[in-house]
């Protein structure tokens, strides 16, 4: 694929994943940085908040589609996360100590987990992905029919197995879960 095709997709560097072109009942909303705090990698950041208003907008107005978050990692700005989680025999859920292999997945967990939380919306409506052909340090946004499940999520991303399984049909029980690692509310600009 050409940088150009890269640049309209919206992928860095004109690296196109497993994403691609989207189909046309797809919709792209927006992306969400995770570039500012490298102590927690995968925490929801304050710049983030008019992104998660405008996908808990889109869906309480279309109760008939689905969320999938597309988590991506960065193996040379994520390096910090590259030594983390090394002797670990259990998962971290402070968000200080996360492995690089799963910085995607928590990055996607912890979105989900902040919008079901703070935004009321239903879990089995948001599928937690990732795509580890794309380099970044973000989670992109796409509004995808209501049919979508993680056998067929409209992107060809790769499931991230949530604790607790809110997607049908759920993974195997042998695959290792994670569990997000929530945060307190964003507070907005000019609120006291």
């Amino acid at each position: 694929m050409s940088i150009f095709l890269g640049m309209l997709l919206g992928t860095p560097h004109g690296v196109v994943g497993q994403i691609g072109s989207t189909a046309p009942e797809v919709d792209k909303i927006c992306v969400v940085h995770f570039d500012k705090n490298p102590r927690r990698p995968a925490r929801v950041e304050e710049s983030a908040l008019s992104c998660l208003d405008e996908a808990a907008k889109r869906l309480k107005g279309r109760p008939d589609l689905k969320l999938v978050l597309v988590g991506v990692a960065d193996l040379v700005k994520d390096y910090a996360a590259d030594k983390n989680g090394k002797m670990r025999e259990t998962e971290d859920k402070t968000g200080y100590d996360v492995r690089l292999e799963d910085l995607a997945a928590y990055r996607a967990l912890n979105t989900k987990w902040y919008l079901t939380r703070w935004y009321g919306i239903e879990p089995a409506r948001i599928l937690p992905t990732t795509d580890e052909s794309i380099q970044g340090q973000d989670v992109t946004f796409y509004l995808v029919p209501g049919a979508a499940d993680f056998n067929h999520n409209y992107l060809g991303t790769t499931k991230t197995n949530e604790k607790p399984c809110t997607i049908k049909p759920c993974y195997s029980p042998d695959e290792e879960t994670l569990t997000a690692q929530p945060r307190s509310r964003i507070a907005r600009q000019g609120s006291n």
